[in-house]
């Protein structure tokens, strides 16, 4: 047992302890805020993600605002995340709500919607240690190595939907509404218009744009429009305002598809089915691809596997359902064979 009677000895002592462990201490943080996004993880720390939507109530809006709410759901209720969600949010301001949110420490910073590309492409280069994620379609990546994306196939969804509604419809004129025409949309119209002449060539497809997203009495009537040429089956990805389609399609006794959710609720009168987007499955692999530090930069398809037809309910006989799964299912397994055609001319800008 060695005893230090030295008082002055013993405090020199203490003071180099202390010092020593402050050293340690600061390195373990220096590691922690230097490291490179590439490689990061998050620990046992809870993740903090920010996230802007366009428009408001997103469980209530279009089709994709719904299904990213179901996989925004996950990673709150499943994972534990801190989600901050900004709603309301126009695309001028998306950079600066998304710069907003890196400034605050949340990471990563989550674009839900394609028609933030532009922000997404110009923010992740200001932030280098906050990863920055699209999970929508996109052209391209930003010039940053913090950036990735989910992109699904949407040609191949449209194909789908072109099936659904060639085999479902009994006038032989199917409809394309749309609120206007962005890239991702005239590229799922193409697919829709190519799905469904593969199995019924003599298929007339209207394709309409309403201009908007929001305006009810507009979209009633441009589904009125095609309702009173015969179209009997429609297919519509036009945000909050599809509803006035299933008004008007429900007053023309005509059937929707719904896009990307499952509609029924909202309209079960009118609607045939809904091509569903597993959302849910998107957001999970990016969940799993952040915490595990194996997040990269570069654009992770989505494809077939992430799309599937709601249940009819009775929207048409057992026989067509069961025509209409079957092909689907030889789509997904590539023994039915569509050709890629991007329809320009269906875009009026």
């Amino acid at each position: 047992m060695i005893i230090v009677r030295n008082k002055t000895w013993i405090v020199t002592v203490v003071l180099l302890l202390v010092a020593l462990l402050g050293l340690a201490v600061a390195g373990c943080g220096s590691t922690t805020t230097t490291a490179d996004p590439a490689t990061t993880t998050t620990g046992a720390a809870k993740v903090k993600a920010g996230m802007m939507f366009s428009i408001t109530n997103p469980p209530k809006a279009g089709g994709w605002d719904r299904a990213d709410w179901v996989g925004v759901q996950y990673l709150k209720n499943d994972l534990g995340w801190e989600i901050a969600v900004a709603e309301g949010v126009p695309y001028p301001q998306t950079a600066g709500t998304a710069a907003g949110y890196a400034e605050k420490g949340y990471n990563p910073v989550i674009f839900p919607d394609a028609g933030q590309s532009e922000a997404f492409k110009s923010v992740p280069a200001q932030y280098p240690k906050t990863w920055f994620v699209m999970m929508s379609a996109v052209d391209a990546l930003p010039d940053a190595p913090n950036a990735a994306a989910w992109v699904p196939d949407f040609y191949k969804y449209g194909n789908m939907v072109g099936i659904i509604a060639a085999k479902a419809t009994k006038s032989g004129k199917i409809g394309l509404i749309g609120g206007v025409p962005v890239p991702a949309l005239v590229i799922l119209f193409s697919g829709a218009i190519e799905g469904a002449k593969a199995v019924n060539p003599n298929v007339e497809v209207t394709v309409s744009w309403v201009g908007d997203w929001v305006d009810l009495p507009k979209h009633k009537e441009v589904t009125n429009l095609q309702v009173q040429k015969g179209v009997d089956v429609i297919f519509a990805d036009s945000g909050p305002g599809t509803t006035g389609v299933f008004e008007a399609a429900e007053a023309g006794n005509a059937k929707v598809i719904g896009f990307a959710a499952d509609w029924y609720d909202d309209a079960p009168n009118a609607i045939l089915t809904s091509a569903l987007i597993d959302a849910a499955k998107m957001y999970k692999q990016m969940a799993e691809a952040f915490s595990n530090g194996t997040l990269k930069k570069q654009i992770y398809p989505c494809g077939f596997d992430f799309f599937r037809a709601a249940p009819f309910r009775g929207s048409v006989s057992a026989e067509v359902e069961k025509d209409i799964t079957d092909t689907i299912a030889k789509l997904g397994s590539g023994e039915l064979k569509i050709p890629e055609v991007t329809h320009e001319e269906i875009n009026p800008q």
